[in-house]
């Protein structure tokens, strides 16, 4: 009776007290239904060729404050599940991490997203987290990064310190998937130039708002984020679809940047620019630089329409991380039409200068209620050739993706 009578106590304690703790903690999130729709057959024989590609995914966020806010933990887990794609079926952690606040400083350990730039058509600067590239090929989607985040906040500009001791991978498509290269990416066995995925990296970045522009200036040290891709020839055998893959080079880099961004009247002025070392035979240089126009109230309505325009350059050679944004123009209109559902448009081509090719892309957003949205997405491939190995190096990096054109749906739920 006595031991019944304790357990019962410790099981009631417990009860309490994980009920005292699940009560404080802030729960929210969203999860999603997309339906994607291909527009034409696969350009290999080895993809599928559905045409209707659904997937769900589901990001729930829990938050827990104390100390009067100066102290958080925030858990943001994330899982999609693709009914074609097997790499695009994945789990991972967004954040998990510890803030604490101070005076004038915070300090942030764990996992974590930290987003830097400013322009429209390329996120050129953001190197802290790992692309998540199959969920998205604009780049936009980060994988979590282990970090140690100090930011320190004077009158002369905040300065941030980070402490990266873990690299993540960068996620490709399956060989069976769509928006995929000419050759499938064997992901699970990448190459490092000399180390391993315990290298730790570091960053630091001062950032200061001068009137009208922001500017920031950053380094980064250590393990780049975009691999290298190499085809491991053996024997002097070209590259073929049922048993040929690249594989993930990935090397020690060091990246200079800077970033502005000014809103005079109904301008936004936006550059972002960078020197890096450790990719390629020479450093090279890269920048996105352009504009947004806003017009607002057009034709005597609610409706504000920004209009785009951005040059981007890229000097890397050959022997770097493949890009497709080395000498070409994007141009846009954002349209917001200030409602109560808060419809949104955005449309988008960027083209290449040498050779046409182009990437159209589309994003239009309304909620439906307070806790439903519906997003519609589509990208068009416009002028993108296929590569022909027997005649040398292949010159688009594109090519694979020129049968991807898709129209999605999302469905959003809030909770």
């Amino acid at each position: 009776m006595r031991f019944r009578y304790v357990a019962n106590c410790i099981i009631a304690t417990l009860a309490t007290f994980f009920s005292a703790v699940l009560s404080a903690v802030e729960i929210s999130g969203h999860g999603l239904l997309d339906f994607r729709l291909y527009t034409q057959s696969p350009s290999y024989a080895v993809q599928n060729d559905n045409t209707l590609n659904p997937s769900i995914m589901l990001q729930p966020e829990f938050r827990r404050e104390w100390n009067s806010g100066s102290d958080r933990i925030t858990f943001i887990p994330f899982g999609r599940v693709d009914s074609q794609d097997k790499n695009r079926t994945h789990f991972d952690i967004r954040e998990l991490n510890w803030l604490h606040l101070g005076r004038n400083w915070d300090l942030r350990v764990g996992v974590g997203k930290i987003f830097w730039g400013a322009t429209e058509s390329r996120h050129l600067i953001d190197v802290i987290n790992q692309v998540d590239l199959v969920e998205n090929l604009n780049g936009q989607e980060k994988l979590g990064q282990p970090m140690v985040n100090l930011n320190y906040s004077t009158d002369y500009g905040n300065f941030s310190l980070f402490y990266l001791p873990y690299f993540r991978d960068r996620t490709f498509p399956a060989r069976s998937g769509r928006l995929r290269f000419e050759l499938p990416v064997d992901s699970k066995d990448p190459l490092f130039d000399g180390f391993d995925r315990w290298h730790p990296s570091f960053a630091g970045r001062w950032n200061h708002t001068f009137g009208l522009w922001d500017i920031g200036l950053s380094h980064f040290w250590g393990v780049g984020r975009e691999p290298s891709l190499r085809f491991l020839d053996e024997g002097g055998v070209l590259p073929n679809q049922n048993t040929s893959v690249l594989t993930p080079f990935y090397e020690l880099i060091h990246q200079t940047s800077i970033d502005i961004q000014g809103a005079v009247d109904n301008w936004l002025w936006k550059l972002e620019a960078l020197t890096r070392s450790g990719q390629g035979e020479n450093r090279f240089a890269a920048v996105v630089a352009g504009f947004e126009y806003t017009f607002y109230g057009v034709l005597n309505s609610g409706t504000d329409m920004g209009v785009m325009l951005e040059y981007l350059y890229d000097g890397r050679d050959r022997t770097a991380p493949p890009t497709p944004f080395n000498n070409d123009l994007f141009f846009g209109i954002r349209l917001n039409f200030n409602d109560a559902p808060d419809t949104q448009l955005v449309v988008g081509n960027t083209i290449d200068l040498e050779t046409r090719a182009s990437i159209f892309r589309l994003n239009a957003s309304r909620r439906l209620q307070e806790k439903w949205k519906i997003e519609a997405e589509s990208t068009l491939f416009l002028n993108v050739t296929a590569n022909d190995f027997t005649r040398g190096q292949s010159k688009d990096i594109l090519t694979g993706m020129r049968n991807d054109d898709y129209v999605q749906i999302r469905i959003i739920r809030f909770f």
